[in-house]
């Protein structure tokens, strides 16, 4: 197999690569605007944090700035740019757009194809965060941050199909801070080493951190979900790209027995009709955990369910006792493009 979708690999590099030289070379336009950005993005497709990480980003930069998150939408049945107001759903806006939306009630949240058509759209940010955007090199940026997950990092990684990479590794040396996701142990400093020169192989100048996921208390979709906070054998429904890590932490910390996961594609688009199925199938009144990034989608469905949603919230915790460092970067590289 390898030997079949090497070929397919070296074109789709050829095609990532001579984009980027467009960038490099000054042939294809970057904008640039007042606002201090941040990008959070990642090498490789799916499932290394992003979406927790920007969360900690709102909360731990929302005390001095009023935030503002600029995303593509994925998965909206939208189109061009979108400000997110009251009537805001994921179908308008995406799922993850939605949850920061309707998590953060004091920040703004625009979608657009084309982001530099987006940044217009902020009347009350000081800063704006780039979400999912390493690639979208269109806008200018204060600082390139990028996600790499430790079990599958960058730097061990290939070329789409061959591997998940969406451009060749040296990609990684736009980035001014590369943190590795999802640490499952307590790292040691050979570990530690091993992936900061690795990293500087293909980034020199980048900053190496490390993060592991952090879960919250678990909540009720809503009121009717209320008495499936305590249930001892749980069902799982997940539209995200690596659910492992919350499957084990459901069945390992809070020793829930999970009877069968519900796995649907990232970005699923759930409808009254997905809920009607699997309620026929396990039967009423049963709890399903969720995670918050599905909360959204499945809201706006529960009116005709006795299913019981549950979500579980997830969080990045900076590992190393670094979380101050990390801040103090982000907010020096936000302070001088002021």
């Amino acid at each position: 197999m390898k030997y079949i979708l090497k070929p397919f690999s070296r074109l789709y590099d050829y095609i990532t690569s001579v984009r980027n030289q467009g960038y490099d070379k000054g042939r294809s336009r970057i904008v640039s605007f007042s606002l201090p950005i941040i990008c959070v993005g990642n090498l490789s497709v799916g499932g290394t944090g992003k979406t927790p990480f920007v969360e900690f980003l709102i909360q731990n930069l929302s005390d001095k700035y009023k935030v503002g998150i600029l995303s593509r939408g994925y998965g909206r049945k939208t189109k061009g740019p979108i400000y997110a107001d009251e009537i805001a759903t994921a179908r308008t806006i995406g799922d993850e757009p939605m949850q920061y939306h309707s998590k953060y009630q004091n920040i703004e949240v625009v979608v657009a194809e084309q982001r530099v058509l987006g940044v217009p759209f902020f009347a009350d940010s000081d800063i704006i965060v780039l979400d999912d955007a390493f690639q979208h090199r269109a806008i200018h940026r204060d600082l390139n941050i990028m996600l790499s997950d430790f079990s599958a990092p960058f730097f061990k990684d290939e070329v789409l199909p061959l591997g998940r990479l969406r451009e060749r590794r040296e990609g990684a040396s736009r980035a001014d801070v590369i943190i590795y996701t999802k640490v499952k142990h307590q790292l040691s400093q050979k570990e530690i080493e091993l992936y900061t020169q690795s990293t500087h192989q293909y980034a020199p100048n980048a900053q190496v951190f490390f993060t592991s996921i952090k879960y919250g208390e678990l909540y009720p979709l809503n009121e009717n979900s209320k008495n499936g906070l305590e249930a001892k054998e749980v069902f799982v429904m997940t539209s995200i790209a690596k659910p492992e890590p919350m499957l084990e932490y459901i069945e390992g910390n809070l020793q829930r027995k999970v009877v069968k996961h519900f796995k649907f594609r990232d970005h699923y688009s759930f409808t009254e009709k997905t809920i009607q199925r699997i309620e026929k199938e396990i039967g009423e009144q049963k709890t399903i955990i969720i995670s918050e990034k599905d909360a959204v989608k499945l809201r706006p469905l529960l009116r005709n369910t006795s299913l019981q949603f549950i979500v579980i919230p997830i969080l990045p915790e900076v590992l190393n006792n670094q979380k101050d460092q990390l801040l103090a970067l982000i907010e020096s590289a936000l302070s001088k493009a002021e």
